[in-house]
């Protein structure tokens, strides 16, 4: 919402499932793909990443290609697309990857976990029970994996600059406060990314 307001590139875990085919990796890294993500943020890759970055970055096979290996061509890959500026990133660390780059903007949006599980069920008609056993799925996936960044709690607030409940915020009202902090943060400073 935020991408599309402000007309800049929106990149979500989408983006990466094609970073995953590129350097041969199991699909199992790449997790919570949004219906929506498809064909555009794959040619949105295909053209920011050429196929001798990917070689240059990736060397061996599939079996040498250990999560620390994934960990380090991830970084390697937002770092680069964070290069071509106006651009909202969706989780995969993006805001330890890119927490030293002062055009970064970090954001933490958070709901309690029933109104994530209802938002499952409403906008991609989920079983409950089924919406229930994703969210706890992403949950510890999620945990697991930003330990790979060093940080036992990606929710601690202190990594963001904004933080945002939306079980008590609709997300058009989030989506507003983003922008306007977006619009004082362009004032003070260059071109920012979004993560």
């Amino acid at each position: 919402m935020v991408a599309r307001r402000m007309k800049y590139q929106f990149v979500d875990s989408g983006i990466l499932r094609k970073v995953a085919e590129e350097a041969k990796v199991s699909l199992e890294w790449v997790e919570g793909v949004e219906k929506e993500a498809g064909g555009y943020l794959m040619r949105f890759l295909s053209n920011l990443v050429s196929s001798d970055f990917i070689e240059r970055h990736v060397s061996g096979s599939a079996e040498d290609f250990d999560e620390k290996k994934y960990v380090a061509f991830l970084q390697k890959v937002i770092k680069r697309i964070a290069e071509e500026d106006n651009v909202v990133f969706v989780g995969r660390g993006s805001q330890f990857i890119l927490k030293d780059n002062p055009n970064v903007l970090s954001v933490l949006l958070v709901a309690e976990r029933k109104d994530r599980i209802q938002f499952l069920v409403d906008h991609y008609q989920m079983d409950p029970g089924k919406a229930e056993r994703m969210v706890t799925r992403h949950e510890k996936k999620r945990a697991r994996f930003m330990t790979n960044f060093g940080h036992t709690n990606p929710d601690d607030p202190s990594h963001y600059h904004m933080v945002l409940n939306t079980s008590l915020l609709s997300l058009d009202m989030a989506r507003d406060q983003i922008c306007n902090l977006l619009f004082r943060f362009i004032d003070e400073s260059s071109s920012p990314i979004w993560d």
